[in-house]
């Protein structure tokens, strides 16, 4: 906290106050606003993920979470065709295929059954 009493001023919200004799003011730290560029997952369609889910509050099996990463993948693509030059989402889009090709290789030796649905009801090709 800042206060200048020996000054007999103070410095509220960065602009410097005079500060009289009878009213003591001490200035109060404003707390920056948080900006965060981190996906809150707000405008993904998640209609085909209950498909895919064990039970309903799965989101830890295989199957949801490709089902979810692909329907982030379909956003950003639509994304990406409108705006070009968006390398940064670029960058998150391949970071997204790159998971879900890790979790596809996963299902293709563990549950064969699973993999195969996951392709043909998602659209996804098949991992060479």
């Amino acid at each position: 906290m800042v206060l200048a009493l020996q000054t007999q001023s103070a410095c509220v919200r960065g602009a410097a106050v005079r500060v009289g004799p009878a009213s003591r003011v001490a200035a109060r730290r404003v707390a920056p606003q948080q900006i965060s560029a981190r996906y809150r997952g707000h405008g993904t369609d998640l209609a085909k993920v209950p498909e895919y889910q064990r039970h309903d509050a799965d989101t830890g099996s295989p199957e949801a979470q490709v089902a979810r990463l692909t329907a982030r993948v379909e956003q950003l693509t639509a994304h990406l065709k409108q705006h070009k030059t968006d390398y940064s989402t670029t960058r998150g889009l391949m970071a997204i295929l790159s998971k879900r090709k890790q979790l596809l290789k996963y299902l293709r030796s563990n549950d064969k059954e699973a993999y195969e649905r996951c392709l043909t009801g998602l659209g996804i090709r098949q991992l060479k």
